[in-house]
């Protein structure tokens, strides 16, 4: 599992910077500034055919990895250091971009309040992730479905926002991976949270965690906000460590105590102490002991 994990990241990395630079060249080439229309260019087509072979790879790992003895709970399946480094520095990108996004709110009264609900979210989304790396970490007995809800609600609301700015451009291409991006990094966020309940898709989830971190890297060089790039930022950082700590090797979990094995422990009598029907019989035996030993 370890080298399925390497090859998920280094994989993820390399597509991920190849994607970058596809998609800054057709950006520079194919789109025109005054009409914002895109034409087909040569980078365009090669773009869209690593993407298909990103989500083909993607969804081929994750079919051919052994999720056997994956822990149910998200402490102990996301627990490890490489959750609570990407959670601190999500935290900063977030942060930085909860900044910019409040001094930032546009003249359109219903854009300056999603802003504001998307700066607001985006903090607590960062806190929350520190929170869960922090509490996995620690082997925390139980989860927070709290913290693993927020992500989620910020994940929606960027992505609410984004189609309200972005969704007047009429070039398709344009908006195409940042749309699907959200898209599938809102699914990869939710199926995350049921691990707190106790209910694991792991397939589904990698599978979402790869489509989803290398479209949002994808989507950088075309959102013209910064305050858009660091978050996207840190989505990526969240769902690439999530995805190879789905991959990484488990602590295998503790078995519940059974109500019968606790009964047992219960039942035992106190160190010193000899239980009640062998202090009741000891009697017995003393006396007829006694008894043989008496002439007849």
């Amino acid at each position: 599992m370890r080298k399925k994990a390497w090859l998920f990241l280094g994989c993820l990395l390399v597509l991920s910077a190849a994607g970058v630079l596809l998609r800054a060249v057709e950006l520079r080439t194919a789109l025109d500034h005054a009409t914002m229309l895109m034409d087909l260019v040569p980078a365009s087509a090669i773009l869209l055919v690593l993407s298909a072979l990103a989500l083909a790879f993607f969804g081929f790992l994750a079919r051919k990895a052994d999720f056997e003895g994956l822990p149910r709970r998200y402490n102990r399946c996301f627990g490890g250091v490489v959750t609570l480094a990407a959670g601190a520095a999500a935290l900063v990108l977030a942060v930085f971009g909860a900044i910019l996004c409040l001094r930032d709110r546009g003249s359109d009264r219903d854009l300056r309040l999603f802003m504001g609900l998307l700066g607001l979210f985006a903090a607590l989304g960062g806190v929350a992730w520190l929170a869960l790396g922090l509490d996995g970490w620690r082997k925390k007995k139980e989860d927070s479905f709290l913290s693993a809800v927020l992500p989620v609600v910020f994940c929606g609301l960027f992505l609410i926002v984004f189609y309200k700015e972005y969704a007047q451009r009429p070039a398709l291409l344009y908006t195409l991976y940042p749309f699907l991006g959200l898209c599938a990094a809102l699914s990869a966020l939710h199926l995350i949270a049921g691990f707190t309940v106790g209910r694991m898709r792991p397939r589904l989830t990698l599978f979402l965690c790869g489509a989803g971190a290398y479209l949002c890297a994808v989507s950088l060089p075309g959102v013209e906000e910064n305050a858009y790039r660091l978050l996207l930022g840190a989505i990526f950082l969240e769902l690439t460590a999530h995805g190879v700590s789905l991959l990484l090797p488990h602590d295998p979990e503790p078995e519940p105590e059974t109500k019968e094995e606790a009964g047992e422990a219960g039942a035992e009598a106190p160190e010193g102490e000899a239980p009640k029907e062998e202090a009741e019989a000891a009697p017995e035996a003393e006396t007829t002991v006694e008894d043989e030993a008496k002439p007849e």
